[in-house]
């Protein structure tokens, strides 16, 4: 018998983020090491002591070893939730401030870890960006019907595409800022534009 098979969905639940965040920090070490291109998912599994049919189920691919985020397993239905509402910026911008003040030391430099392969290596950032587009249109897709779909649409794939882009900014101004305050900044344009520089001040 199968013990998986015999444990309760929680249990194992915990036992597969638990064996992923250790894959993954495997991983990253090895990438920084010796390069993305250079280690392969044999070795990635050989270092966390499992096999590479188990990285491949968890993971789908080596890009994807970096790009994982254990927030991605629950964040679907809440973001769901903020651009649904009246006022989706407003909502996001609460989120976002909430979850990035629970984050601790460790969280934010396991962050910039995988920020840096990513943008360090084309082929992670094409696979993000793919990742990013494929939970949009999750997204809108949960959206409940509401007036125009249009909107619905350019507003969810704008706020993914802006967030991308305030995390590439936060990265190649060498982590300077918290990633926060540019993702804020990035909300302050899609909430005034960007024809008047007088509207973009950020709220309190």
């Amino acid at each position: 018998m199968d013990s998986d098979a015999a444990e309760p969905p929680g249990l194992q639940a915990r036992k597969k983020l638990a064996a992923m965040h250790r894959i993954q920090d495997a991983a990253l070490d090895l990438f920084e090491e010796r390069g993305f291109d250079d280690v392969a998912i044999e070795t990635v599994a050989a270092a966390a002591e499992v096999s590479p049919r188990t990285v491949y189920r968890y993971f789908g691919s080596k890009e994807m070893l970096v790009i994982w985020d254990e927030e991605d397993e629950f964040t679907l239905s809440p973001l769901t939730d903020q651009f649904a509402g009246a006022d989706p910026i407003g909502a996001l911008r609460e989120a976002l401030r909430a979850g990035f003040a629970a984050m601790s030391d460790a969280d934010l430099r396991l962050i910039r870890r995988r920020v840096a392969l990513i943008y360090r290596h084309p082929a992670i950032e094409a696979a993000l960006i793919l990742h990013a587009y494929e939970k949009s249109r999750a997204i809108v897709a949960a959206v409940p019907e509401r007036g125009d779909r249009l909107e619905t649409q350019v507003f969810v794939h704008a706020f993914i595409g802006g967030a991308l882009g305030a995390i590439r900014h936060w990265c190649l101004n060498g982590f300077a800022e918290h990633p926060y305050e540019c993702i804020d900044r990035a909300l302050t344009l899609l909430e005034h534009g960007f024809t008047d520089p007088r509207k973009r001040a950020t709220p309190p």
